[in-house]
């Protein structure tokens, strides 16, 4: 990585387990602490939607390892669709993994401060509330902006410490688990199809992120091997938490009150050892896991339009970086991120807020998909002259899980998401449209190269 003077004592390459944690941290935010009651209405048999989705998010794991080693460049799924399929696939994956990293920020946000009210009163008015949640955002944002070396120390403090509390309650409620607690295997009387695909539209946001070593590849040491096995296993430690976590929580608290509990977590901390302290310590987990969260998804919020821009698919601005991180793009993002809490908290209305993180998971498949078909492009095209034939279907076979994986995440999207996701990539349409006219005006018009 190129460091101009003023950025050397700021900027600093990842390590393995900098990288592993930022995969684990962004994938394990605030969701672990509210799963368990939001898919206890459905009954156990989320506990196969949880199997399913962490099926196809290892596949995905996979592949952005793959593709990683292939061209181990800042941008992740960005680098590797404009790779293969030229400048405005890889300006539709820049632009809905933008969209997609503002818009979870602002989500986080307004979670964390349910776990706030725990510790200091801020829920009672609407603007209290609002004000918390702003700081919680712009807090992670002023830890981008003193450079990539500060980003990784919180980074891996904050995933050290919320696994505390969590194996807590994961590894302790076996030891009070009871079978009795557990409620129906399928609550909602939708049938077992049809309970596995509504639990897995709520659980899938929850595995955003697996792609986030992908994405600040060229912030990673030796990023050809690190970003693959950084992905699988912060992947699969990320899973792992969840499902043995949600299934403590399942059977400690009883399934009545589970399906209307605000505090999950913190309902089984009491109902293993009895008392209020449970609550307190719970909350406080859940901040400096939300906060940790923040910081990671701050900073590949503002990877992906930098590495668009230095190929002019995004403005130029993006492109300016500061000790290691780009400023603009982080201010930008948490600017973005602060007027949509600010519009959640004026209309008072939860429901338009769900639909947004819906509208999350929607446009996270655009990079999804377009990165597994950059991958089936380079097996199809390629692969025989450079691979063991064992090792193509393998990959092949990777490849087709994962885009079957990303395909399923749309479809559990519903329909208004899709619908409101479209309209932001048409958007953004527009704007490729403007930024391609400004290239073109740029270059010489005969031999095509860009003029000075």
């Amino acid at each position: 990585m190129h460091v101009t003077e003023g950025e050397g004592r700021h900027a600093r390459r990842f390590g393995l387990p900098v990288a592993t944690a930022l995969v684990m941290g962004n994938i394990i935010g605030g969701g672990i602490f509210l799963l368990p009651a939001s898919v206890a209405p459905y009954g156990t048999v989320s506990l196969l939607a949880f199997g399913v989705l962490t099926a196809g998010a290892v596949a995905l794991a996979l592949v952005f390892g793959r593709l990683a080693a292939r061209d181990p460049s800042t941008g992740g799924p960005y680098v590797y669709a404009r790779a293969a399929f030229g400048d405005f696939a890889g300006f539709l994956a820049a632009w809905a993994y933008w969209i997609t990293t503002w818009v979870s920020n602002a989500a986080l946000a307004v979670a964390a401060v349910g776990y706030l009210d725990v510790l200091v009163p801020v829920n009672d008015h609407r603007w209290t509330a609002c004000l918390a949640a702003l700081v919680i955002q712009w807090l992670p944002a002023l830890a981008n902006f003193a450079g990539s070396r500060y980003v990784g120390a919180v980074q891996l403090v904050s995933t050290v410490l919320k696994f505390v509390p969590l194996l807590l309650v994961a590894v302790g409620g076996l030891f009070f688990f009871d079978a009795g607690n557990l409620g129906p295997f399928d609550a909602s009387g939708t049938g077992t199809v049809g309970a596995v695909s509504a639990s897995a539209a709520i659980l899938l946001f929850s595995y955003l992120g697996v792609e986030s070593a992908a994405v600040s590849a060229g912030e990673v040491k030796d990023p050809r091997r690190t970003v693959g096995r950084a992905t699988v296993i912060g992947t699969a430690g990320a899973a792992f938490v969840y499902l043995l976590g949600t299934l403590s929580v399942f059977g400690t608290v009883p399934h009545d009150r589970l399906v209307g509990s605000t505090a999950p977590f913190s309902d089984a901390v009491n109902a293993m050892f009895g008392g209020g302290w449970g609550g307190w310590a719970v909350a406080l987990a859940a901040l400096v896991s939300m906060t940790g969260c923040l910081n990671g998804w701050t900073l590949l919020s503002a990877q992906t339009p930098y590495a668009a821009a230095k190929d002019g698919l995004f403005p130029a601005a993006f492109a300016r970086r500061r000790r290691g991180v780009p400023t603009v793009g982080v201010g930008v993002t948490v600017v973005l991120a602060s007027l949509l809490t600010v519009y959640n908290y004026a209309s008072g209305s939860g429901q338009v807020f769900e639909t947004l993180v819906l509208v999350t998971t929607f446009t996270a498949t655009v990079p999804y998909l377009l990165a597994t078909a950059a991958q089936l492009f380079h097996l199809v095209s390629g692969g025989r002259e450079r691979v063991d034939r064992a090792r193509l279907v393998r990959d092949a076979v990777i490849a087709s899980v994962a885009a079957a994986f990303s395909l399923w995440l749309v479809a559990g999207a519903g329909y208004a998401a899709v619908y409101q996701g479209v309209l932001f990539l048409f958007a953004g349409v527009l704007v490729y449209a403007v930024l391609a006219a400004r290239r073109s005006d740029a270059r010489d018009p005969v031999t095509g190269t860009p003029v000075p």
